[in-house]
């Protein structure tokens, strides 16, 4: 991509990877300009403070709304991962106006100068990520981390050097708008129907996501988990396949170690730094316990499969939670992982559905919030038992992240008063 062609840029979307794409475009001497469908984001204090610091820089902003009239004269709109590139307002203006229209991931690639390490899948793409990072930064190589981990790719992208690689964790969101992303090392972990409230149907998730081996080439490599059926795609991947298993007894860590083989890093190493991980926050996340009640925050479980998986790992009696926005899932594939819970608070706008869904199992009940779910299983638990947070949906009802409700529920947990269960 020639940017040098490019005078003006509309960067969609103002958070992480917005306020990010924005200082890159500066950096660059480029005319940023700011579309972001929320009316009130321009109040909260901590935006208003970079908005304000933006603005003495030159950025334009419009808040509430996507308009034809801002979008004029722009040569490039790049849109943040939020925005659906299906149904977006804005990429149907965008193509009345034949803007070229991107995402955030394919602008960093552009300026990117290592060898890129890119992984996705349903579930586990954060720890996977993360423990190739920790066993490459180890073993003493030099690497960034970045992507749908936490850190956008565009605020590291300028300072890669050619002999770096870069660790990514990319969404079938990201995915969707990339053109010319190309992943020296792409893996896909598992695949599992999840955001079907974005997606028409899994075929169209699906297709997202196999997007990452689009650009490879004969010298890439595409590691395949064995258990994802690709029999139809794999004539079109160019690139060098490399299957893993469940060797480890934990495809994260078998992930990895496929990943870091490939660069001449030993099973022994890896063995050693995996067995000294104690995990992501918000994935199966040990809170305390509390009179013998294990508390457990898995809040980045935003889809049945993640709970499942959370419940085939537990030995003991559940008191499970969960509840948020709905995404379209078929919540009913835990019935076979439910043999050891003793209760399902449910709460949040899911609520009813999941009651619905959930109807072959007798014992549940629903709760207006959060706060109020948590509480009722700390009165039912009982010693030995653990009360997991899991809550199969987003977090968008009432948080703005997964995080941020992981973090409700960790203040809630140690503020709950032992002596009054």
């Amino acid at each position: 991509m020639k940017i040098d062609k490019i005078t003006t840029v509309c960067v969609v979307g103002f958070k992480k990877s917005g306020i990010s794409l924005c200082r890159l475009f500066l950096s660059l001497g480029k005319k940023v300009k700011v579309s972001e469908i929320s009316p009130h984001k321009c109040i909260y204090p901590t935006y208003k403070l970079i908005i304000d610091q933006f603005k003495k820089r030159g950025v334009e902003f419009e808040f509430g709304a996507h308009t034809k009239n801002f979008l004029k004269g722009t040569d490039l709109i790049v849109l943040s991962p939020g925005v659906d590139t299906a149904n977006s307002y804005i990429c149907k203006i965008a193509k009345e106006l034949n803007i070229l229209t991107v995402g955030e991931l394919e602008v960093a690639s552009w300026f990117n100068k290592a060898k890129i390490i890119a992984i996705t899948g349903t579930n586990g793409k954060s720890t996977t990520a993360f423990l190739v990072y920790l066993i490459l930064k180890k073993k003493g190589i030099s690497c960034h981390l970045a992507g749908n981990i936490g850190i956008p790719f565009s605020s590291i992208a300028l300072k890669t050097r050619e002999e770096d690689l870069v660790v990514l964790e990319v969404s079938s969101y990201q995915l969707e708008s990339i053109i010319e992303f190309r992943p020296f090392i792409s893996c896909l972990i598992n695949l599992e129907p999840d955001h079907l409230d974005r997606y028409r149907d899994f075929i169209c998730y699906r297709r997202a996501k196999l997007n990452i081996f689009k650009n490879q080439g004969k010298s890439d490599y595409a590691v395949v988990n064995k258990r994802v059926f690709l029999k139809d795609t794999l004539s079109t991947i160019q690139a060098k396949l490399v299957y893993f298993d469940n060797e480890f007894g934990n495809e994260n860590y078998s992930a990895a170690y496929t990943i870091v083989s490939l660069l001449g890093i030993d099973k022994s190493f890896c063995k050693n730094v995996f067995s000294s991980f104690r995990g992501l926050p918000h994935r199966m996340q040990l809170v305390r316990e509390v009179n013998g009640i294990t508390f457990i925050n898995d809040s980045k479980a935003t889809n049945p499969s993640s709970t499942a998986y959370a419940l085939s790992v537990i030995k003991k009696p559940v008191i499970l939670i969960a509840g948020g926005r709905d995404k379209g899932m078929d919540y009913s594939i835990i019935k076979s992982f439910l043999k050891r819970v003793k209760k399902i608070n449910l709460f949040g706008e899911a609520k009813d559905k999941l009651k619905e869904s959930l109807k072959f199992y007798p014992y549940m009940e629903t709760f207006s919030t959060l706060e109020e779910a948590i509480i009722a299983s700390f009165k039912e638990a009982r010693e030995g038992d653990v009360v997991l947070f899991s809550p199969m949906c987003s977090s968008f009802d009432a948080f703005s992240s997964y995080i941020e409700r992981g973090h409700f529920f960790i203040t809630t947990v140690k503020r709950l008063d032992e002596q009054n269960q």
